[in-house]
């Protein structure tokens, strides 16, 4: 047919912008979502390793159809948001990534914890993805997103900071500086207690920068 629509792609960033931004609206006919923490580890694991996630399929929507189809944002979904698609096609998908690039202080769906989702460097560097994607949702990791120094020493990589355009690129550039021992902790507001300096260092070699960057090349 020559008038069918063409697929549109769209990068990681750009799809976690518009998640963020609130364009994709549940209709009432969808299930509520379901997926478990493990899934979500799984659909994070395919998307780094740039396995084929299936495709979404959304219809651009008006806000009398957002109304009368009473329309919902995304599972664990903040502030009055931006509604411009309606998802027919891709709620699990858009839920789950919305939660572990966007929402760490939401509890899990049907769980009492929040549930944090890091990248192994050292083990994603070495080619072992089986172990390269973990969460946590215990006290540790709680700890751990809040301590960019720590990240860096035990080579932790928060999904998390993808939602934020500018801390993915700081988060990079200081995590080679400190490989490379030169990293300073920058100086807190003064209503924030200084972090305390942390031994070790990480993978100095060039190839983890490589592999990093091609890591990174995903989300962009």
């Amino acid at each position: 047919m020559k008038d069918a629509p063409k697929p549109d792609h769209v990068s990681l960033q750009s799809l976690v912008t518009r998640l963020c931004d609130g364009h994709y609206v549940i209709p009432d006919f969808q299930r509520e979502f379901e997926w478990e923490p493990k899934d979500i580890l799984e659909l994070m694991r395919s998307l780094f390793l740039d396995y084929y996630v299936g495709s979404l399929l959304l219809w651009k929507g008006r806000r009398d159809t957002f109304e009368s189809l009473k329309c919902q944002p995304l599972q664990g979904f903040q502030g009055s948001g931006d509604p411009q698609h309606i998802v027919l096609d891709g709620q699990q998908r858009l839920s789950a990534m919305y939660y572990a690039f966007a929402a760490p202080a939401v509890n899990a769906p049907k769980r009492r914890a929040r549930y944090l989702y890091f990248i192994r460097i050292d083990k994603f560097v070495n080619d072992e993805p089986d172990e390269a994607f973990v969460y946590s949702w215990t006290r540790w990791g709680v700890n751990l997103l809040d301590k960019r120094e720590a990240q860096f020493d035990q080579r932790h990589f928060p999904l998390a900071a993808i939602s934020d355009q500018w801390e993915l690129p700081s988060w990079f550039s200081e995590y080679r500086a400190f490989g490379r021992g030169s990293w300073k902790t920058p100086r807190p507001p003064s209503s924030i207690r200084p972090r305390r300096r942390q031994s070790g260092q990480l993978v100095r070699a060039r190839s983890s920068e490589s592999t990093l960057k091609s890591c990174f090349k995903t989300i962009r």
